[in-house]
């Protein structure tokens, strides 16, 4: 029973070895610390939605140590975009890769025009996951438009990354304001009127689509607990 439990914790740390070496730097022993690993991505997911792509780096880094066994692949995803966002393309593409292969989408778009098998899976995984996020949560789409665009862009094709930058930008605008509405709100915040604010960003852009998605869900919103706080005081670490 020894051995076995000394084998398994050494290649879980051999496995985190292995994929330091290509996409993120290990910044410690791994803890299993999920309250830690909340306060590190919240906090790491706001600087991307500010655009402090170095700050996000350095809490997504930190929250690897934290993050559950088996769970890293969603912190890899996320390294992979903020990479991305600074430029440095080899560690995106490492990064979206190793977070491992997402669901197809039944209706496919598929990334073309990309030369390099590392960057066309890299982006191809990017299209995958807009797909899959979209019928729920549009607006929370705009890191993956994002990254695309960089991508793009890194490869030379302008138009393309000119356009998927513009609908990251107008779904974080969304995001926003979805998150602005729920602030106002205080212990009265609801989704349905963060929907509504999100749904004149779209409207405002043009946006038919998104904004009908999020009509359709106002009438099935649950109304959000009443607590001492607002649900989205706890989500901010600096009240923590």
């Amino acid at each position: 029973m020894k051995v076995v439990l000394f084998l398994g914790t050494f290649c879980l740390l051999f496995a985190l070895a292995t994929s330091a070496e290509t996409c993120a730097t290990k910044t410690g022993d791994w803890r299993g610390n999920d309250k830690s690993y909340a306060k590190q991505r919240n906090a790491a997911d706001r600087a991307f939605q500010e655009a402090k792509y170095h700050k996000a780096l350095v809490e997504y880094l930190q929250s690897l140590a934290s993050k559950e066994a088996g769970g890293f692949s969603e912190v890899y995803f996320k390294l992979g975009e903020t990479y991305a966002m600074l430029g440095n393309f080899d560690k995106a593409y490492a990064c979206l890769m190793e977070s491992g292969p997402a669901k197809v989408p039944a209706n496919r778009v598929m990334a073309a025009g990309i030369d390099g098998e590392q960057a066309r899976q890299a982006a191809q995984l990017l299209l995958d996951t807009i797909q899959l996020n979209t019928p729920r949560y549009p607006y929370w789409t705009f890191p993956e438009y994002l990254a695309l665009a960089a991508l793009f862009r890194h490869a030379g094709h302008a138009s393309q990354a000119q356009s998927y930058e513009q609908e990251g930008r107008i779904n974080r605008d969304a995001a926003n304001a979805w998150d602005a509405a729920l602030s106002e709100g205080g212990k009265r915040a609801n989704l349905a009127a963060a929907d509504r604010a999100a749904i004149e960003v779209y409207e405002r852009s043009n946006r038919p689509e998104p904004a009908e998605i999020l009509r359709a869900q106002l009438a099935s919103e649950p109304p959000l607990m009443n607590r001492k706080r607002p649900w989205w005081f706890h989500l901010d670490p600096g009240n923590w």
